[in-house]
């Protein structure tokens, strides 16, 4: 059967919901996000809560982006597993921030849609931080509000209450190896290829680490994380902040990666977007980001702090050489060769070494 356009995955959707409360106007396709068709539906009929749109998460056997991508199609159950859940999570409320998930209001498993609530006019911290300006001020108040959230999340998602999610969740090892796959199996060694002069040199540590963590993923250790905590996937309103103390809603959203494994990935992944800011567009915000978030989540021990530091060395090496557009070629292979050396540095427990890196706020 030929594959189906975005325009007919837009009107079998709208079809499907048509005689259900969330029977819509219209859909209008979000930007954003590259696996699933997501669309902000316009309610014939405002939900009870007032709410005249909604988000619409449609899932497919395959990358939305990428047809020819194929992609296990229960990652959607999981993600409707976890956000059942996580309705039970309090919203975390600092300095007039509130971080918190989208509801769930209903998912359709005969048809792998899910309805959730609706943050108009909303975009994503890493493209908010490349349009607005944001003053070290208002970093800290974002930055300490998500940082608190996470150590929220992580600690009520390691309470002896969620037992039953955390076995549950077990279950979504195709992210699990997705995940391994693009960070410490073949891409980070496939890496030292495109850049052998600054690479070749570490191929022992990277071929070291990339066992470790095999070894502990076999092995069930680890905690319940999101599994795709980056500034992408953190949601905010779309408009210019002329007050320090505006109040602001946030959502953390994109849980279908949700897995059991290291803390550490969820810290490593985001630090390594928002520094990011700085390496290639001279944006201070960034950094300011990452140290008040650690201000929020507080103290962590150093093992912990290394994991953190070797993750962020990772997706450079594995991520940033393969954004488009991003940067100048020198300026891509500077920050791979941050990677190795956050990588290694990492690896060999040099503490003394991120002492004069924006990462050494995780030593504190």
């Amino acid at each position: 059967m030929a594959q189906e356009t975005a325009a007919e995955v837009s009107q079998r959707v709208q079809e499907s919901l048509k005689d259900t409360p969330y029977a819509c106007i219209s859909l209008n396709k979000l930007s954003g996000g590259t696996a699933n068709f997501v669309y902000r539906g316009t309610l014939v009929t405002p939900l009870e809560d007032g709410s005249k749109t909604i988000v619409i998460k449609q899932t497919e056997s395959y990358v939305a982006s990428s047809p020819d991508f194929k992609l296990a199609i229960t990652r959607c159950e999981y993600e409707e597993t976890i956000l059942t859940a996580l309705h039970d999570l309090p919203p975390v409320i600092r300095d007039g921030i509130t971080v918190q998930t989208p509801r769930l209001y209903h998912f359709f498993p005969e048809t792998d849609t899910q309805i959730y609530s609706d943050l108009p006019s909303s975009l994503d911290l890493k493209h908010y931080a490349l349009k607005h300006p944001l003053t070290q001020a208002q970093c800290l108040r974002f930055g300490h509000a998500i940082g608190l959230w996470a150590k929220e999340f992580h600690s009520w998602a390691a309470a002896p209450e969620q037992e039953k999610l955390r076995e549950s969740m077990k279950g979504n090892t195709a992210r699990l190896e997705l995940k391994y796959w693009l960070n410490y199996g073949a891409r980070l060694i496939d890496t030292i290829g495109v850049f052998p002069d600054m690479l070749e040199g570490s191929r022992a540590t990277f071929e070291a680490l990339g066992k470790k963590v095999r070894e502990e993923l076999d092995s069930g250790e680890g905690r319940l994380i999101h599994g795709d905590f980056w500034s992408g996937n953190v949601l905010l309103p779309d408009i210019l902040l002329t007050e320090e103390e505006t109040p602001i809603k946030l959502f953390i959203i994109d849980w279908e990666l949700s897995h059991i494994s290291s803390r550490a990935f969820d810290l490593g992944q985001m630090f390594a977007e928002l520094f990011q800011l700085e390496l290639f567009k001279d944006i201070d915000a960034g950094v300011w980001l990452i140290e008040a978030f650690m201000e929020g989540y507080g103290d962590i021990d150093d093992d912990f702090a290394f994991r953190v530091a070797i993750h962020v060395g990772v997706h450079f090496v594995c991520w940033v050489s393969r954004i488009p557009g991003w940067g100048t070629k020198e300026q891509v292979k500077e920050v791979v060769e941050i990677g190795r050396d956050f990588v290694v540095k990492g690896w060999e427990k040099d503490r003394a070494f991120f002492e004069g890196t924006p990462l050494k706020c995780l030593f504190h």
